[in-house]
């Protein structure tokens, strides 16, 4: 839904590995595609984080594929995930899975030559939501069996048009239909969960860089969620850089060279980061 193409023919195309399975929830296998470049940046080779939106209840890890490959390019490696959707799954599931295969990557980083130390995250949409949520949380479910002393915090994240505070901006009758298909309750119930939901709670001194991007006419995800985000930054001391693209709805107009821009210096935010 959210494949993006970039303008990047920088390095050669990259080594691509489908279907890593990182972990298995329920008889369900969740998994990961890696690309990783022909001449990386470092060595250990930094990683990114790739998350597909949809709502949370739609998408597929495919959607980021070129995404993917233009991190590459840029000599880190990418890989794009697999997580449970709503409404058969309900959160927190979404962000569990996510941080497992964090911490899949770092414990398994000398089988694929990454650097554990230097992981960052990017998504759009619900992607965009969840990677914020990677740099701003500790490990939610603290019972986990699932290599358990890895972190599931990155340290840079690049946010594609993902909801901020899922409390306020939202139409009210979207807001009910989101909280019943994947809290699994009434907007009238929800008020905890949605703090728990929303990036925003978790925002505190010391917060990793943010790079945002975000259209003007985006009429899923308004526009004032990213202008939140950054006031809270400002307010927090913390490193946001925000591009706005006048007219750009909830899409990547891959045909608008303002657009395209924009998405490499996301990715050019997260080599600085990743690399320093």
């Amino acid at each position: 839904m959210y494949a993006l193409s970039l303008a990047i023919c920088l390095l050669a195309e990259p080594k691509i590995t489908k279907d890593i399975v990182y972990q298995t929830i329920a008889g369900q296998e969740m998994k990961l595609d890696l690309y990783q470049p022909e001449v990386p940046a470092l060595k250990p080779t930094p990683l990114v984080i790739v998350i597909h939106g949809g709502a949370w209840m739609a998408g597929n890890r495919s959607d980021m594929a070129a995404l993917c490959e233009g991190i590459a390019k840029n000599g880190m490696a990418a890989a794009t995930v697999s997580y449970r959707l709503a409404p058969k799954a309900k959160w927190p599931a979404m962000l569990d899975d996510v941080q497992s295969a964090v911490r899949y990557m770092r414990a398994n980083s000398d089988k694929y030559d990454i650097d554990p130390t230097r992981i960052g995250a990017t998504g759009a949409s619900a992607g965009g939501h969840l990677s914020l949520l990677l740099g701003l949380r500790d490990t939610r479910d603290t019972a986990t069996t699932f290599y358990p002393k890895e972190s599931s915090r990155v340290k840079v994240v690049f946010n594609i048009f993902g909801p901020y505070d899922l409390s306020q901006d939202f139409d009210p009758g979207i807001s009910n239909l989101l909280c019943f298909q994947i809290l699994g309750k009434p907007l009238a119930e929800s008020a905890d969960a949605i703090r728990d939901f929303s990036p925003s709670t978790s925002m505190t001194k010391g917060v990793i860089p943010i790079f945002t991007l975000h259209g003007d006419a985006d009429k899923t995800v308004p526009v004032k969620q990213s202008q939140r985000l950054d006031e809270r930054m400002k307010e927090l001391g913390g490193i946001h850089e925000m591009v706005i693209i006048p007219g750009m709805g909830h899409n990547i107009d891959q045909k608008n060279t303002k657009v395209m821009e924009a998405v490499q210096k996301g990715v050019d935010f997260l080599k600085k980061f990743l690399t320093q």
